[in-house]
């Protein structure tokens, strides 16, 4: 099946056979995109959330795709098991046995959910960020987790190596041998990790990291979420549930309040984060507050204070006060365009329950009766 409808999606996860001869990919919305010897058999419908994850048997007769919300979907030779429930968080990951007669699936906040003949070993505890895969052993042994600071906790037959330093934009998934004798674990910006049996072979290409190209890939990102319309308003609307905190692994688990698997907090500065880190820029030190925008400018020399943006480009992001009095931010949103004239377009998260544009003229002293406090550039 060719991907005719790719661009209008986003990719979410792949999955390869055993012998390297057939993958699958899937997108966010649950197109399944099959290739070599990797058989299609048909789309996850009906799910709430987003598809987060796939995985294929060795031979590529069956495949099993996972939702944010736990809707577990089998294919071929993947048996059909049951359901993650009662998590935390959101489900980011599944992965199948050689032969399909097991998987495991795992949340953000790392419960494990184990199948068929996956053996339940134990969860991850004590990391930092969240938890964003699982992979099991053929035989369902063993398998690693993995969180979004690079902590790798191995069970069963998988051996523990070492985790993860120094990487790029969080890691983004990990990857065990069939027997467990070793593993691989790549970052958001494309930097892979060998251990064990595992052999090195290079990194994956994130692009351009000049100044230039972060503030592009910045733009379009932004650009691009205010047009998408699975992440781009709060769901339920008013409940402050959004895609851009629940993938950062942050707010507060939404059960009863989110109606999706999403999570909750106020979430302008989710959003201008995750577009960063997206992007390729340095986020270390920006958190759910609008103020940290500011303190990341203050601390690396790239914050402009004062409600004239002189010199602001794409990529920016500008901070706003809504009250004449006090020095901290309350809210932020990125800069997508500056024109000739002065004319600025800014795309943020959580303006009026969703992402969406605000247009004005370099000079104004408030925007939307929001003060403007200045702006921070991002650091590549």
């Amino acid at each position: 099946m060719a991907p005719a409808q790719a661009a209008a999606r986003t990719y979410s996860a792949i999955g390869v056979t055993a012998d390297g001869r057939g993958y699958a990919g899937i997108s966010n919305a649950g197109e399944v995109y099959a290739f070599g010897s990797t058989v299609y058999r048909g789309n996850p419908s009906g799910f709430s959330g987003v598809i987060t994850g796939v995985s294929v048997t060795a031979s590529g007769q069956g495949y099993a795709a996972i939702s944010s919300s736990g809707q577990v979907y089998a294919y071929g030779a993947v048996q059909s098991r049951g359901n993650p429930t009662g998590f935390t968080g959101s489900i980011v990951g599944i992965s199948v046995t050689a032969d399909g007669q097991g998987y495991a699936a795992i949340s953000s906040a790392g419960q494990v959910y184990a199948y068929g003949t996956v053996q339940s070993r134990g969860n991850p505890t004590g990391f930092t960020g969240s938890i964003v895969g699982i992979s099991v052993t053929a035989n369902g042994q063993g398998y690693a987790a993995i969180s979004s600071t690079g902590q790798v906790y191995a069970y069963g037959t998988v051996q523990h190596r070492g985790n993860p330093t120094g990487f790029t934009n969080g890691i983004a998934g990990v990857s065990v041998t069939g027997d467990g004798q070793g593993y691989t674990a790549i970052s958001g910006y494309g930097q892979v990790y060998a251990y064990g049996t595992v052999r090195y072979w290079g990194n994956g290409d994130p692009g351009s990291s000049s100044q230039s190209s972060v503030r592009s890939k910045i733009a379009t990102i932004a650009t691009a979420q205010a047009d998408n319309g699975a992440r781009n308003l709060e769901s339920p609307t008013g409940t402050k549930c959004n895609f851009y905190t629940t993938a950062l692994g942050a707010g507060i688990s939404g059960s009863g309040v989110c109606n999706n698997g999403w999570r909750y907090q106020d979430w302008c500065a989710d959003f201008a984060r995750w577009t960063w880190g997206q992007a390729g820029a340095v986020t270390g030190g920006l958190d759910a507050g609008a103020i940290s925008f500011r303190t990341y400018g203050t601390t690396r020399g790239t914050w402009h204070a004062g409600p004239g943006l002189n010199g602001i480009q794409p990529g920016d992001v500008i901070g706003y006060q809504f009250g004449t009095s006090g020095t901290g931010d309350d809210h932020v949103n990125v800069v997508v365009s500056v024109s000739s004239t002065g004319t600025i377009t800014a795309v943020g998260g959580n303006q009026s329950h969703k992402v969406n544009r605000w247009t004005f003229q370099r000079g104004s002293a408030s925007v939307n009766g929001k003060a403007i406090s200045g702006y921070t550039s991002p650091v590549a």
